[in-house]
């Protein structure tokens, strides 16, 4: 097992915690972070990230599909299920808690720095597939 598979088991053991310090310490404070419709410094970002997420779904979980790595990079492929009991005050808009239940699939790409500190966080998912599952999107066909 290498260093950057260690350090996401880490981050996402600290995120299904809800323990806020440990995983946004984990960035550097000039990392970068993108996303849909997100994109910064941790500076900037890695606070409104986790609250963006873990106020909306306070009871969410990570459950990892995979882990894969190339050096200094981590690729963490999994589903984040949660339910949205708040509102999730996502860039640009705001969706009123709807009481849905989510499951989301996603992938996540973070580099490392020789510290263990997130440099890069890139995060891939439907944004379509999330709306359409809070029922904000209709449902095609």
């Amino acid at each position: 097992m290498g260093e950057a598979r260690a350090l996401l088991e880490q981050n996402t053991k600290s995120w299904n915690a809800h323990d806020s310090a440990a995983w946004v310490g984990s960035f550097r404070p000039d990392a970068e972070l993108a996303g849909p419709g997100v994109s910064g410094s941790a500076a900037d970002l890695a606070d409104t990230f986790w609250s963006i997420w873990q106020d909306a779904f306070p009871d969410n979980e990570v459950h990892v599909v995979g882990i894969f790595e190339d050096g200094a990079t981590g690729i963490l492929q999994a589903e984040f299920h949660g339910t949205q009991t708040g509102p999730m005050n996502a860039p640009g808009q705001t969706i009123p808690a709807t009481g849905r239940r989510v499951t989301l699939p996603f992938v996540l790409v973070n580099r490392f720095d020789d510290g263990g500190r997130t440099t890069h966080f890139t995060l891939y998912f439907d944004r379509a597939e999330l709306l359409e599952q809070l029922g904000v999107l209709p449902v095609p066909g």
